[in-house]
């Protein structure tokens, strides 16, 4: 629905993310962007977002959730679906300055929100976090939260939600940005006793210019996806250009970015 890149000059982008996925008889929103244009852009590919089943939201940074109130006026159905700490304050320091980038308190309407404590099932689709980090990803290091006593502390990154579908045999991994790990996730699921055969979503490998990356972070992330079930993994948003290009180059899977107009049957 919207990426950072376009296929198609029709169709507009922005930083952010929302996938739009058919599984199982239901239509599902994963995100909903930065603003109003992946609405724009449904208009355009033919997608009625009144007929949504369900959206949900993977975390609580507003280049994925930025798109709500649009989302909420265009769709009166939708049960929808993210953690219990969505709406939690989050920052991004730049320059000594701590600048908002979370949801705005007054885009809750909590008769449709199902807040996710732990896991959820919902027919072939599974819900959980990932609480239990035993690595750190090195790009998160200027993004903060607030904790109980108003005070600043670097981002545990609890909001996040992350989505398996199960479908033809194979378990797909969707992800907004997986700022915990894709590897602490990926843990999470063998503990969880599922098996990832692909994964979609930003994989926050780099900045929007690749200046902030860590190159040794990516080869050792590299290093241990080649060790796991997975056989493809469909890029975008943060993974960012140099993360891209790395997995492409190095990966014993197979690699295909998506940009907004994608297309992907699995």
């Amino acid at each position: 629905m919207v990426e950072n890149k376009s296929l198609n000059k029709d169709l507009a982008k922005e930083h952010g993310l929302s996938l739009y996925i058919k599984t199982n008889g239901k239509k599902i929103l994963f995100d909903v962007g930065e603003s109003k244009k992946f609405w724009k852009n449904a208009e355009k590919i033919g997608i009625n977002l009144e007929e949504i089943d369900y959206l949900v939201l993977s975390h609580g940074h507003k280049d994925h959730g930025g798109g709500l109130p649009y989302f909420l006026k265009k769709n009166k159905k939708a049960k929808i679906y993210c953690s219990e700490y969505y709406f939690d304050k989050h920052y991004k320091k730049i320059l000594g300055a701590y600048i908002d980038i979370g949801i705005p308190y007054e885009y809750l309407d909590v008769e449709r929100f199902n807040f996710i404590q732990n896991t959820f099932n919902l027919e072939n689709i599974y819900l959980f976090h990932c609480f239990d980090k035993k690595s750190d990803n090195p790009i998160n290091e200027n993004l903060y939260m607030k904790n109980e006593n108003g005070e600043y502390e670097k981002d545990s990154f609890k909001h996040e939600l992350h989505m398996i579908i199960k479908e033809n045999n194979i378990n797909t991994l969707l992800v907004g940005c997986a700022h915990i790990g894709i590897e602490n996730i990926l843990e999470q699921c063998k503990t969880e006793k599922v098996e990832i055969h692909s994964i979609i979503g930003g994989l926050h490998l780099s900045s929007r210019t690749s200046l902030n990356k860590n190159e040794k972070y990516i080869d050792d992330l590299i290093e241990y996806l080649n060790k796991t079930s997975i056989n493809t993994i469909f890029p975008c948003h943060c993974t960012g250009e140099f993360g891209i290009k790395k997995l492409e180059k190095n990966s014993g899977f197979q690699v295909f970015e998506i940009q907004t107009g994608s297309k992907l049957e699995i």
